[in-house]
């Protein structure tokens, strides 16, 4: 845990482009929006997105991790400074930030709302010191589906797994549910964990949004990595036809030039 590694009003600055983010799509849809800055008005406005249209809440999230500032905070001088410490000597990103948007009111059906007990190792398969950045974007305490760890159990390198539709889920028969610690966060910190660390998401939230992503540091220069020619578990593809079809005209490629 690095308390306040973060500039928290850098931080709020991603979260109030996020807000933006899905004030255009509320705009756009004709439907009601807050109009300030806050944790309340940000989960207002997903609530209504999330109600009035819900594949555009998803997209929405879904460009909330590509957002250039987020990429920032990722890699500013202070984390990177950290990561060297703990001997990533070569970082490497082959995967984007997540998002992990939680509340009673933000259930997608079928969709995520918390993960069980799982390491994140087996979704990505690269060197063995990878690690995973935690970082919130609202203070979450043991009443807001804080994220909740096994300390040490990345010593017992990679548990027996079933696959579950969003995860590897670890066997309850290799770890003590009862080890589980909560993690309680504010605005500014973020949590460091190895690839290898038995976590879940916990059930234990309220009303409220809580709002955090989550990204991957591997090391470029880890000699099993290298050995094993620097394997990658996810694969991309591209639709292979138009997604809105009959745009852009030339017209509309004109205005923008």
């Amino acid at each position: 845990m690095a308390r306040q590694m973060l500039p928290v009003d850098q931080v709020l600055r991603v979260r109030s482009e996020m807000h933006l983010l899905v004030q255009q799509q509320l705009e756009f849809l004709g439907l009601p929006c807050e109009g300030t800055a806050s944790p309340e008005t940000l989960h207002a406005d997903l609530k209504t997105l999330f109600n009035g249209n819900l594949k555009t809440y998803l997209a929405v999230l879904t460009l909330c991790a590509k957002l250039m500032s987020l990429y920032e905070l990722y890699m500013c001088p202070e984390v990177k400074k950290f990561t060297k410490a703990i001997g990533l000597s070569l970082p490497v990103f082959q995967t984007a930030p997540v998002m992990h948007a939680m509340s009673t009111a933000l259930k997608v059906p079928d969709g995520y709302h918390g993960l069980g007990a799982h390491q994140d190792w087996p979704t990505l398969q690269g060197g063995l010191d990878t690690v995973t950045l935690w970082l919130p974007f609202v203070d979450v305490d043991r009443n807001l589906y804080p994220l909740e760890l096994i300390p040490g159990s990345h010593e017992g390198g990679l548990h027996p797994y079933s696959r579950k539709e969003h995860i590897f889920e670890v066997d309850p028969e290799h770890y003590d549910p009862t080890a589980f610690i909560p993690v309680e966060v504010s605005v500014g910190d973020i949590v460091f964990m190895s690839s290898f660390t038995i976590h879940k998401t916990s059930t234990n939230g309220d009303s409220r949004l809580r709002l955090a992503t989550s990204w991957r540091y591997e090391n470029g220069s880890e000699p099993n990595f290298i050995a094993r020619s620097y394997p990658f578990a996810q694969k991309r593809s591209v639709v292979p036809e138009l997604i809105t079809p009959n745009f852009p005209t030339r017209a509309q490629v004109k205005s923008v030039f």
